[in-house]
């Protein structure tokens, strides 16, 4: 009888254990961390080494059908720095745009660091960003910035982007 019961225990854990990997598991903080340890971008290892708390990682990736894949938490992310960014708590976030499959096929990386007030008393925010076309046929020309703000946009992808850079993005979409 206890051998029915340690069985039936057993295969209750397995169901379990394989439901959470299935329906939770993917885009949690956790495998979005792991995911991207080893990416070679400036923002992925400045995120990773970095000295402040982190919000965590924002992800989204875009398919072929025009659906849209995100993280779990990607709206804990953001609105925790937005949070910080009001209190203007020293904290980042690391946001990952994979559009690869549809025909942009554009991979972004971008680490947003809120660093300290100045003597204006406005929260001074830093973007490394890095973006890179994959697609054949257009030619594929890295951008990659290093721009420091004190406004953070509802958007967050659009925080600190320089003006030359809004420039060249119209100008390639026409």
């Amino acid at each position: 009888m206890t051998k029915k019961v340690i069985i039936a225990a057993l295969t209750g854990l397995l169901i379990l254990l394989g439901l959470y990997l299935k329906f939770y598991y993917p885009g949690s903080q956790f495998q979005l961390k792991q995911l991207f340890k080893f990416v070679e971008a400036m923002p992925a290892e400045h995120f990773y080494n970095s000295p402040e708390k982190s919000c965590g990682v924002w992800y989204e990736r875009s398919a072929r059908n025009g659906e849209s894949a995100y993280g779990n938490k990607n709206g804990k992310v953001e609105s925790c720095f937005k949070k910080a960014f009001k209190n203007c708590v020293s904290k980042n976030v690391f946001l990952v745009k994979d559009a690869s499959e549809p025909d942009e096929q554009i991979l972004s990386y971008s680490l947003i660091r809120i660093l300290k007030k100045n003597d204006q008393d406005e929260c001074i925010i830093q973007n490394f960003h890095e973006e890179q076309r994959i697609s054949p046929s257009q030619e594929a020309v890295p951008l990659s910035y290093v721009n420091t703000c004190t406004i953070l946009k509802d958007d967050l992808w659009n925080s600190c982007e320089p003006l030359y850079v809004r420039d060249w993005r119209k100008e390639i979409s026409r």
